[in-house]
């Protein structure tokens, strides 16, 4: 018995060395190269190794050479059997103001090995609630909006190009 719980606490000590020590600065920049490929940049970003997580402050996203977004913060954490990344306070590029409100308090992205084949996806800002699913199969996005009193009465015509649901929610499916 007491070896066995000794393997186990060696397991365990083991795993965890390994996320705490793994490179995430490393596998941050190696991402961020990788997204050059599909033309979106980030720069002006601060990088902070917290130990299991990463963090990025002051994020500037331009995509296809035009600012799209700055994020004030995100943290992600890799765990290998559950990873996740969480931006706050994100603030769209006023090119968009036209279609949505600009200001994202929270976005959090989820993928876990358990169910290997999807992408959780859970948003809130001053155009609601969002909650979707990335098939990483079928390369499409499924997303729910339960839209915001300002996106009802401000933003009427973007929500006439989503589906109407029977409660009110509105779904956007989009294959890439």
């Amino acid at each position: 018995m007491v070896k066995i719980v000794k393997f186990f606490g060696y397991v365990t000590f083991f795993l965890l060395a390994l996320m705490y020590f793994t490179p995430k600065e490393s596998v941050y920049y190696f991402a961020e190269n990788e997204l050059k490929n599909f033309k979106v940049i980030v720069s002006n970003e601060v990088v902070m190794d917290k130990g299991f997580t990463l963090e990025l402050k002051n994020m500037d996203v331009y995509v296809a050479s035009i600012e799209s977004a700055k994020i004030n913060e995100m943290q992600v954490a890799l765990f290998g059997l559950y990873n996740k990344v969480e931006a706050k306070d994100i603030e769209l590029s006023s090119v968009a103001a036209s279609f949505v409100p600009l200001k994202i308090s929270d976005v959090t992205l989820v993928y876990t090995v358990i169910n290997p084949l999807h992408i959780e996806l859970n948003a809130v800002g001053e155009f609601g609630e969002a909650h979707g699913v990335v098939n990483v199969l079928d390369k499409n996005l499924s997303l729910i909006l339960k839209p915001s009193k300002l996106m009802r009465t401000s933003y009427r015509k973007t929500l006439r190009n989503l589906r109407k649901k029977a409660d009110g929610e509105y779904e956007y499916v989009q294959n890439f």
